[in-house]
């Protein structure tokens, strides 16, 4: 037997003998992350934007990336959301005259339930109101020896590759001759490394964002884009946690909401086609 499959087996024992002692128990926890985003897959070229410009731009949207969640678990459910903010709402930046605001889909609560495999996330489309309501996607994780401490816990390196849509819009204007108008939406399929730290000493098959599947807490996580990092764990606190299931907005499919913010991004290229004279290209890369 290897390594892994002997620690494997090991953390399926500990696992099997912690979940019949605390079966019996009303087993739950608040786990705390933060966020940061990787800026490298966001580009903005615009007629006009310099180099120094560019820069100070991504710096604040960097800035404004930064966020709070709170994962609330139990053995079989969790619920996601982010922590409120002085500053919530929309990522904006502006630098020499120019301003972006950047809102797809987001807030709301991510709801998972492992028993019934079960996903309900509330989102916002461009203000538009959504309930995603579909199973959960399985991921196939490759779990490796390597460990790491991550406050008080062992954590055990997980990792998978997944392929993502990145979308860029391209338009320009001409006011002098609108024959030249044009507006392109261009989706790419980029491959992604996902790499995840769990701990089997807290015995839920949960984690940050839409992530779950392994056989502990996802205490990190890095897709790629965004960044998770667990700073606070509290089990079994004084009051009890009562998990509830979204239930707001119009009721569709990952693949639907797919489809309504593709149209969301057409009806986008099309105003700024119909922007003033220049051109400008924004690409999105790595969002789910």
């Amino acid at each position: 037997m290897t390594a892994l499959k002997k620690r494997i087996s090991i953390i399926v024992g500990l696992l099997m003998v912690t979940m019949g002692t605390i079966h019996a128990q009303n087993f739950q926890g608040i786990a705390t992350y933060q966020s940061s985003r990787n800026m490298n897959n966001m580009q903005i070229k615009a007629e006009g934007v310099t180099e120094a410009m560019q820069k100070q731009l991504m710096e604040q949207m960097k800035k404004q990336f930064q966020r709070e969640y709170e994962l609330q678990f139990n053995l079989m459910e969790s619920s996601w959301k982010e922590e409120e903010s002085l500053d919530g709402g929309p990522a904006t930046a502006s630098s020499g005259g120019m301003r972006i605001s950047f809102s797809t889909a987001g807030g709301g609560i991510t709801y998972k339930n492992t028993s019934e495999n079960l996903y309900l996330q509330e989102t916002t489309v461009f203000s538009k109101p959504f309930l995603v309501k579909d199973t959960l996607e399985p991921y196939e994780w490759q779990m490796t020896d390597e460990t790491k401490t991550i406050g008080n816990y062992t954590a055990y390196k997980a990792v998978y590759k997944d392929i993502r849509e990145s979308r860029s819009i391209s338009f320009t204007s001409d006011s002098d001759d609108k024959d030249k108008e044009s507006s392109e939406s261009t989706v790419n399929m980029d491959t992604i490394s996902v790499t995840a730290w769990y701990t089997p000493e807290i015995p839920v098959s949960q984690g940050p964002a839409d992530y779950w599947g392994l056989p502990g807490l996802i205490l990190e996580l890095g897709d790629g884009s965004t960044t998770y990092l667990c700073t606070k764990v509290v089990l079994n606190p004084e009051e009890e946690i009562k998990i509830k299931r979204p239930s707001k907005g119009k009721k569709v499919t990952r693949e639907e909401l797919r489809v309504e913010m593709d149209a969301k991004m057409e009806e986008m290229s099309k105003k700024f086609k119909q922007g003033g004279k220049g051109g400008a290209t924004i690409r999105i890369g790595g969002d789910q």
